[in-house]
């Protein structure tokens, strides 16, 4: 005899999240991610107006006076410099214009006071070019750089390297960062080891920021013969990785569902019917 035994009929949608929580808000980040731009509000929220007053703040946090002044002295700098006037027997902060390609004094200190000033080092803030400011931030911190391209949507990528191939649509935005003290906190100390270790977490968040920005997010429903039993959202990533995410997430009831997703419909539905004659055929 022919039998047919209603089973069960489970459906697994997954669907793009609209709703989507912004990993540079709700997140428990590692790195800070500072960006401008005309247009779009991006990483995370800052009072600096232009890009050189956060290097000049970094610098105030993370390096002492004596980093900065040594640093002019030393003629690292080919636009500033800070020599000493035997004549007037004071220290001179110089910068250069290249327009008219001299040198002028900004600032003079006595001999007495230069050294782990405070001032000193202020005054030398002020004069340093972006690419010197970088360069002395860089010495207490990881700085990455953080690019965007935007053409019919937004992508952001964090690379030592130019990673696009378009001027016009395409520049840096930014940076990710964090300081040597923070490392020394997650990791208990800092050297090449743990310094590679924070650029690959900061490479990793950018990763995860640049989902959001591109909307791939997705949640999960199920349906047990038509009504829903369970769902969650707030998955970023690629596709294949979220499923595997989601099915790590599931009870076991629902496990085997993700290994059946139609990718291009994102969607799996399950027989309804199970025919018992057909079961015990050989």
């Amino acid at each position: 005899m022919r039998t047919i035994t209603q089973t069960p009929s489970y459906r697994l949608k997954i669907e793009y999240d609209d709703m989507a929580i912004n990993p540079r808000i709700d997140y428990d980040n590692f790195g800070h991610m500072a960006c401008w731009h005309s247009r779009y509000n991006l990483g995370d929220k800052h009072e600096y107006s232009e890009p050189d007053e956060f290097l000049k703040d970094l610098i105030r946090d993370s390096a002492d006076a004596d980093e900065v002044i040594k640093y002019v002295k030393s003629g690292q700098c080919p636009d500033v410099t800070l020599e000493y006037d035997r004549s007037n027997r004071e220290w001179a902060l110089k910068s250069r214009n290249n327009a008219f390609e001299k040198w002028f004094t900004e600032y003079t200190f006595s001999p007495k006071t230069i050294n782990g000033s405070d001032m000193v080092k202020e005054c030398t803030l002020e004069c340093l070019p972006m690419k010197d400011l970088k360069n002395i931030a860089d010495k207490n911190n990881v700085i990455l750089p953080l690019y965007i391209y935007d053409h019919s949507g937004i992508t952001i990528s964090c690379s030592n390297a130019y990673p696009y191939n378009d001027r016009w649509d395409a520049g840096q935005v930014g940076w990710i960062y964090a300081s040597h003290k923070e490392i020394a906190e997650e990791y208990g100390k800092v050297d090449e080891e743990t310094l590679k270790k924070a650029e690959d977490t900061l490479i990793s968040e950018t990763n995860t920021y640049d989902y959001y920005l591109r909307g791939d997010c997705y949640g999960y429903i199920i349906e047990k013969d038509g009504e829903e039993v369970d769902s969650c959202w707030g998955y970023l990533g690629d596709l294949r990785e979220v499923i595997k995410s989601m099915q790590s997430d599931v009870t076991d009831e629902f496990h085997h569902l993700f290994d059946h997703v139609d990718y291009c419909q994102m969607d799996y539905k399950e027989n309804t019917e199970l025919d018992d004659e057909d079961e015990f055929e050989m």
